[in-house]
C-alpha cells in the first residue's frame, strides 16, 4: 500500500511541558513546642488535623491537652496544629524497626544480628524468643542480651533500639546478619534492617531553648511544613527560657510571628519593670505579642495566634483585628482593680482577656505587639503581603527567559507586585487614605493604598549591571488600621 500524505507532526511540532513555578509559603502553621511529649528526636515535629489524633499524644489535663483544647476550641482556625519536641537533655543514637510481628519470632531459640553501636561492632547472639506473648516481651529479650552497650524497648507499636550513650557522638548502625553465625539470622525479622523500612539516627546534642526552637523550624521545614505563628509549653512562663524564645521569635523578623503568656501579676504593676511582657515592649519586638492570664492552666496565646493563622488572604475583606475577637474556651481574667490594671496593661502593650458588665460575651483586648509600631493584625498582614510579594517577584524571573534592563523588564516586574498590592487592598490589608491638602482645591487629597517606585533605567550603574542586579523597587503600603474605641458627645436641644 503506498501513501501520499505526511502526518502535521512531521511539519509543525508541538512539545508540551509545564513552566516552572515557586509555590506561594504557607503562612498558616502554627506549632506549639513543648518538652511534654513523647517524640524521638528524629522525628521532633508531627502536624495534627483533628482533636482526636492530637488527645493521643496527652493527657486530658496536662500542658499538651491544654494547648490542644485552645486550638480545637476555636470555631475559625488554621487547618493543623504542629506540635514540636523541646529537648532538654541530650538524646541517644536510636534505631527504631519497620513492621515486626512477634508471632513470626516465637519458634526461634538462637536468633541473633549484628549491630555496631558507637563505633563498636556487637553481635546479639542467643534471642530465646518462644515465650514471647507480645512485641514488649520481644524488646525484653533483645533488651537483655545487649544490655552492656544499648536498651530495647516499644515506641508507638515498633521496636526502638537505643544506644547506652547520648549526644553528638553517639551513633548506630542498621541490623544485619552475624558474620559466621551459627544461629537464626533475625535482623530482617525484627524490623531492624533499612530494607525492612528501619530507621537509623545518630545522638543529639540539645541546646537552649532558642537552638532547640531552630531545630524544631528546621525539622519541620525539611518536612514540608513551614512554621510561621509560635507558643510554647505553659511551664516556661515568666522565665529566662520564655525571653529567649521570644527573642529567636522577633530575630526571625517578617518571617515569624509569636505569642508568650504571662502569669505574673508584675505585668499590670506600674511599678515592676522586670515583667517578660514589658521587656518585650521595652525592647520594641514586631513579631512577638503577650498575653496575660491569671490562670496557668489556658493557652490564651494558642487561641490568639490561632484566630490570626485563620485569615483567608484570597477573600474580600478578609482581614481583622485581634481586639474584640472571642477566646473561644477561655475565661476572662480577673483582677482586683479592672479599670487600673487593663489601662496599665493596655500602657505595657500587653494583651488580656476582658468581659463587659451586663453582657456575657468576652474578647481579647487590646489587639497589639509589643513594639509601639505595631498591631498584631498589622504585623501578621504585612508578613503574609511579603511572602506572597517574594514568591510572585521570584515567579516572574522563572517564567520568563530573562528580565532586560528595559521598559519591558521593568513592566513584567512591577506588574507583579502590582498583582499582590491590589490583592492586599481588597482583603483589607491596605487602603487609600485620605489627608488634608491646603494646595488641594478640595482641601484634602487621596493617598493610594499601594505606591510603587522603581529606579529609572537611566540610573542604572556599572557595576549593578555587572552583578545583575536589578533596578530596586520601593513598595510604600498604607495600612487600613482599625478603630477599637470611639468617643461620642450627645447634645440635646430643646
Amino acid at each position: 500500500m503506498t501513501q501520499n500524505k505526511l502526518p502535521v507532526s512531521f511539519d509543525v511540532t508541538v512539545s508540551l511541558s509545564k513552566g516552572l513555578t515557586a509555590v506561594g509559603t504557607d503562612m498558616t502553621t502554627l506549632a506549639f513546642c513543648t518538652p511534654n511529649v513523647n517524640f524521638l528526636h528524629g522525628e521532633r515535629v508531627k502536624t495534627y488535623l483533628t482533636s482526636d489524633a492530637y488527645n493521643k499524644i496527652c493527657t486530658p489535663g496536662d500542658t499538651v491537652w491544654w494547648a490542644g483544647y485552645a486550638f480545637f476550641s476555636k470555631s475559625k482556625r488554621p487547618q493543623k496544629i504542629a506540635v514540636g519536641k523541646i529537648f532538654e537533655e541530650d538524646q541517644p543514637a536510636y534505631l527504631l524497626s519497620g513492621g515486626c510481628n512477634y508471632t513470626d519470632l516465637t519458634a526461634i531459640e538462637n536468633g541473633e544480628f549484628a549491630i555496631t553501636v558507637d563505633g563498636t561492632a556487637q553481635e546479639v547472639t542467643d534471642l530465646d524468643f518462644s515465650s514471647a506473648q507480645s512485641l514488649s516481651d520481644v524488646a525484653s529479650v533483645i533488651n537483655v542480651a545487649a544490655s552492656s552497650f544499648a536498651s530495647c524497648s516499644i515506641y508507638n507499636g515498633n521496636l526502638v533500639v537505643k544506644s547506652n550513650t547520648s549526644g553528638a557522638n553517639s551513633s548506630i548502625s542498621f541490623a544485619s546478619s552475624v558474620s559466621g553465625g551459627s544461629g537464626t539470622d533475625v535482623s530482617a525479622l525484627l524490623g531492624l534492617t533499612e530494607t525492612a523500612g528501619a530507621s537509623a539516627f545518630d545522638g543529639y546534642t540539645h541546646s537552649g531553648i532558642a537552638g532547640e526552637l531552630q531545630k524544631i523550624y528546621d525539622f519541620a521545614l525539611t518536612a514540608g511544613t513551614h512554621i510561621y505563628g509560635w507558643t510554647i509549653d505553659s511551664q516556661y512562663r515568666d522565665t529566662s527560657d520564655q525571653k529567649d524564645a521570644a527573642s529567636w521569635v522577633n530575630g526571625r523578623s517578617y518571617r515569624a510571628v509569636g505569642s508568650f503568656v504571662t502569669n505574673n501579676a508584675s505585668a499590670y504593676n506600674p511599678a515592676v519593670e522586670t515583667n517578660n511582657g514589658v521587656v518585650a515592649r521595652n525592647a520594641g519586638m514586631a513579631a512577638v505579642s503577650y498575653e496575660y492570664d491569671d490562670n496557668s492552666q489556658v493557652y490564651p496565646d494558642v487561641s490568639y495566634l490561632a484566630t490570626f493563622l485563620a485569615v483567608n488572604y484570597n477573600n474580600a475583606d478578609s482581614t481583622i483585628t485581634g481586639k474584640f475577637k472571642d477566646a473561644e474556651g477561655i475565661p476572662a481574667v480577673n483582677f482586683p482593680d479592672i479599670e487600673t490594671n487593663v489601662s496599665t496593661l493596655s500602657s505595657r502593650r500587653i494583651n488580656t482577656i476582658t468581659g463587659v458588665v451586663g453582657q456575657s460575651v468576652k474578647f481579647f483586648r487590646e489587639g497589639v505587639q509589643s513594639s509601639s509600631q505595631w498591631s498584631t493584625d498589622g504585623w501578621v498582614n504585612v508578613c503574609n503581603f511579603i511572602a506572597e510579594l517574594e514568591i510572585e517577584i521570584l515567579n516572574v524571573f522563572l517564567r520568563n527567559n530573562k528580565i532586560s534592563y528595559t521598559q519591558n523588564g521593568q513592566n513584567l516586574l512591577v506588574a507583579a507586585a502590582s498583582k499582590i498590592c491590589n490583592k492586599y487592598k481588597r482583603n483589607g490589608s491596605f487602603a487609600d487614605r485620605l489627608e488634608e491638602d491646603a494646595t488641594s482645591e478640595t482641601g484634602v487629597k487621596l493617598i493610594p493604598a499601594c505606591q510603587i517606585d522603581i529606579q529609572e533605567l537611566s540610573a542604572t550603574t556599572a557595576a549593578q549591571r555587572e552583578a545583575h542586579i536589578g533596578t530596586p523597587m520601593t513598595i510604600t503600603v498604607n495600612d487600613s488600621g482599625w478603630m477599637g474605641s470611639i468617643a461620642i458627645d450627645v447634645v440635646v436641644t430643646e
